[in-house]
């Protein structure tokens, strides 16, 4: 897909626009239903998107089954996002949070699908309505249902990025993949390609703290004018 072409765009307000649903349900009362109608919907849509995919990989395009692991960042951002979305806990919250949200994000804005003919469309669907919703929970879970991350919480997740990407990488070297892209940066990035994979690699490790820190300004403002607020808030000179 071309970078910022009309198909690209469509994508990214569809998201934008979920993203603002996600966050407008702290509205609703926590013991509303539809609170359990949104989980539920999302987890079978997704569920059932991403099964299908992983069938028709297997089964109808023959992909080698080690070559169709579920083990790139985003797909054990599904997983975590499951959890989440089972158990609303605070926990798996936040790594829906921090990583969850940076690994999908970086996925749509640099969409990396590689079908093509007739089943480019479906694929394209896909991959979109899965990064959309793990956006969409992350956003979710923090604002919708206004669980705060810590710092902590960051930099936890940050190292849960770094010890996957280790983790991987010998997996990657036996296995013959390129799961969480850490041989070799995605096909469809052409200008990625132009340099050697290190710059790839380091850029995408300073990306994510970086993205990390700009999620949690909102609560520093925010835990700031609580403080400010309080009666028994002192004002410095």
């Amino acid at each position: 897909m071309e970078l910022l072409s009309l198909r690209h765009v469509f994508w990214i307000v569809a998201g934008v626009l979920f993203v603002g649903v996600c966050i407008n349900m702290r509205r609703l009362p926590l013991t509303s239903r539809w609170h359990t109608v949104f989980r539920s919907s999302l987890f079978v849509l997704v569920l059932i998107s991403e099964s299908s995919w992983f069938c028709y990989r297997h089964f109808v395009v023959n992909l080698p089954l080690v070559k169709n692991l579920p083990l790139h960042l985003c797909d054990m951002s599904v997983f975590i996002m499951f959890v989440a979305l089972a158990t609303n806990s605070r926990r798996f919250a936040e790594l829906s949070y921090f990583p969850g949200v940076v690994g999908a994000f970086l996925a749509i804005c640099f969409p990396a699908i590689s079908e093509s003919g007739s089943i480019r469309t479906i694929a394209e669907i896909r991959f979109f309505l899965t990064h959309i919703s793990l956006v969409g929970v992350g956003f979710y879970l923090t604002f919708g249902r206004q669980y705060r991350p810590t710092a902590k919480a960051a930099f936890h997740s940050y190292l849960a990025v770094c010890g996957y990407a280790l983790v991987i990488t010998p997996v990657n070297l036996y296995l013959g993949t390129n799961y969480f892209y850490t041989l070799s940066a995605p096909g469809k990035l052409a200008f990625a390609h132009q340099y050697p994979h290190w710059v790839f690699v380091v850029a995408v490790s300073a990306t994510f703290p970086i993205l990390f820190a700009l999620m949690y300004i909102p609560f520093v403002v925010g835990g700031r004018e609580t403080r400010s607020r309080s009666p028994n808030h002192q004002g410095l000179p």
